[in-house]
């Protein structure tokens, strides 16, 4: 693959698309390998891809929308199963 892989870069292994940043490159056995801060594991620097993050950005707004919306179904649930029971006084309806 040729990838340059430096220390600080953010890479992925595609075999089991795990993650991280490079904190570490060694030789061994004619190999470079790379250790990944999220895992401590070493892996080959030709099998690794460099690693695009995304950063989802949460609007304040969208926030309280969300918490608003919980509240609302703590308050009003709508499935018949959250209601109170009725007071049962033991007695067996069946047979027995």
């Amino acid at each position: 693959m040729n990838t340059v892989v430096d220390i600080g870069s953010s890479v992925r292994y595609p075999r089991t698309g795990t993650t991280g940043t490079v904190v570490r490159i060694e030789e061994r056995s004619g190999h470079s390998f790379a250790e990944l801060d999220s895992t401590g594991m070493l892996y080959r620097t030709d099998l690794l891809v460099p690693a695009i993050l995304i950063e989802k950005v949460v609007r304040t707004e969208d926030l309280k929308e969300e918490l608003m919306q919980v509240e609302k179904e703590r308050s009003d649930p709508r499935d018949q199963s959250f209601q109170e029971l009725p007071n049962l006084d033991s007695a067996c309806n069946g047979a027995g």
